[in-house]
């Protein structure tokens, strides 16, 4: 058994893993990623897992019930060009399809050395989801290449890499942790900025409350959208066959509308 610690990763090794591998995915879809505590009869239904694949500090919970299951863990973070925020590292990778590809031909590698009889079979289908995240990257490049605004203005700092990647430039209303509670100061401040530069929309998050995102709305007459973090989609959108491709693509939408694409 395989173990992932969250959606994107479970994608990950379900499309490379294909029938050979069985998944487990330690946060069950709809919940907060970032400060998920699984109780005890989840603990025990990863006793079987072998391989854990998670990112290194984003979960601390996870982290720790990784090393009590003593599985082998390897961190998808390793290796990849990371910013960071404030003190912290900033683990929202996977919305840059091009670090979500090299995670993948990481992936590819571990499984095939774990089952080699297997190995062909994982290097043609991590191939195969390689080219499927190449040709997103090249559609949210060509969609956000000519927009009338560059600044995205969000709940909290989870878009930065997306950002990075397309030539957008994030500011969030809170930190890392979608829990991190803004100062009054930072509110005003921001408040500033998009009355200034004329932001036309602030951008929610699926999943959380929009509060914060509506008040700095209200506040600029902006209009408010939301994205996708693609942490841990809701099962209800998994269930009508959503996957990390066709959120990305939702996102880019949402993003060409409110940027002025």
């Amino acid at each position: 058994m395989i173990g992932a610690a969250f959606y994107p990763l479970a994608a990950i090794v379900e499309a490379v893993g294909g029938d050979a591998v069985r998944v487990e995915t330690i946060v069950p879809a709809g919940e907060e990623a970032h400060e998920f505590e699984p109780t005890p009869g989840q603990i025990t239904a990863l006793e079987q897992v072998e391989i854990v694949f998670h990112l290194a500090g984003f979960q601390p919970a996870v982290d720790e019930v990784i090393d009590v299951l003593g599985a082998r863990a390897v961190d998808l973070l390793a290796g990849l060009p990371l910013e960071n925020v404030g003190d912290e590292v900033d683990p929202h990778v996977w919305l840059d399809p091009q670090l979500l590809a090299a995670m993948t031909r990481e992936v590819g590698q571990v499984l095939a050395a774990e089952l080699p009889a297997e190995a062909v079979g994982f290097t043609t289908r991590a191939d195969d989801f390689i080219d499927r995240l190449d040709a997103l990257d090249t559609e949210m490049a060509d969609g956000l290449a000519a927009c009338a605004g560059r600044l995205l203005v969000t709940t909290h700092e989870a878009f930065g890499y997306l950002a990075r990647a397309y030539g957008l430039e994030q500011m969030a209303i809170s930190g890392i942790s979608p829990s991190d509670e803004p100062s009054a100061k930072t509110l005003t401040e921001l408040a500033d900025l998009v009355r200034d530069q004329g932001v036309t929309t602030v951008f929610a998050e699926e999943g959380l409350p929009a509060d914060l995102a509506r008040t700095l709305a209200d506040e600029t007459g902006a209009g408010s959208a939301t994205l996708h973090t693609i942490e841990s989609p809701a099962a209800d959108l998994l269930a009508a066959g959503d996957d990390y491709f066709s959120l990305m693509r939702a996102n880019l939408a949402t993003l060409r509308a409110g940027l002025g694409c």
